[in-house]
């Protein structure tokens, strides 16, 4: 077993320069017109293409060292294991694309063909680490109750309006309350599905621990690399760390009260039997 993962390290790079490369030259090919604003250094300065290219290292990277720390603790086949998590993030960013079509006011379809940009290759690099670098399963982890994901959801649903009116954080809220509604509750239930699935490989003795062990691990780190991307493109504010913090800190308090009231369910219900 110790003999088939000498590879690992290698085999996780490959990956990580193939997948990258797909991303990008799919984007490429897309040529999407983007939204008006003021230009991020890099594109002033003629250093777009270099700032795009360290962001696709360092996300896919830290996507990958992830999974590789994780992965262990997951139950299920490899290739099963990867494609929960490449589709855990894969579709995170493809929903999180479609807040930009509320904020910079461009069409839905552009939006959703970005999103899918990334979509696929998150994916396949998932599955691929997955099949090439994972463990087989021998853990005895469960996944924890599906209301979880309801219970996380209404945290980042309540955390995202707390912003939206009292950080003063950039919305479409006011002007277009449906809109960000719908997005903000899809999103919110999707950060639930991805501490759904992938909450066996949470480590932590504790509740507190292990809330903070996603949130700071897992899940926080994918999703700063999915906002550092507008450094690349447009000229960011204070708002995007303001956004960034508030929506980790709910998501941290969702998981945290999910686990305490499933615990108390499971006590409860250990009790009755």
């Amino acid at each position: 077993m110790e003999q088939n993962r000498k590879g690992v390290w290698w085999k996780t790079l490959l990956i990580v320069v193939f997948c990258g490369a797909m991303d990008i030259a799919i984007h490429a090919l897309q040529k999407t017109d983007l939204a008006p604003g003021a230009p991020s250094y890099f594109r002033s300065h003629g250093l777009f293409v270099p700032a795009v290219l360290v962001w696709e290292l360092l996300a896919f990277s830290l996507f990958a060292g992830i999974f590789l720390l994780i992965e262990a603790r997951l139950p299920g086949k490899e290739w099963q294991k990867g494609f929960l998590y490449g589709l855990s993030f894969g579709a995170m960013y493809q929903i999180g694309m479609f807040e930009c079509s509320l904020l910079l006011h461009t069409k839905v379809i552009n939006e959703f063909l970005t999103g899918l940009s990334d979509f696929f290759p998150i994916l396949l690099m998932g599955i691929l680490l997955g099949i090439f670098t994972a463990h087989r399963d021998t853990t005895q982890e469960k996944r924890t109750h599906g209301l979880s994901i309801l219970i996380v959801a209404f945290f980042y649903l309540a955390g995202r309006y707390f912003s939206y009116a009292f950080l003063h954080i950039n919305s479409a809220y006011r002007s277009e309350p449906l809109g960000t509604f719908v997005w903000t509750l899809c999103m919110g239930l999707w950060v639930g599905v991805i501490y759904w699935m992938l909450q066996p490989g949470v480590k932590g003795k504790s509740v507190l621990s292990r809330s903070l062990y996603f949130i700071l691990v897992i899940y926080g780190p994918n999703w700063i690399m999915n906002h550092l991307f507008m450094l690349t493109v447009y000229e960011v504010s204070a708002d995007l760390i303001v956004r960034v913090i508030s929506d980790l800190v709910f998501a941290a308090l969702g998981v945290f009260v999910s686990s305490e009231v499933l615990k108390e369910k499971q006590h409860l219900k250990t009790e009755v039997i």
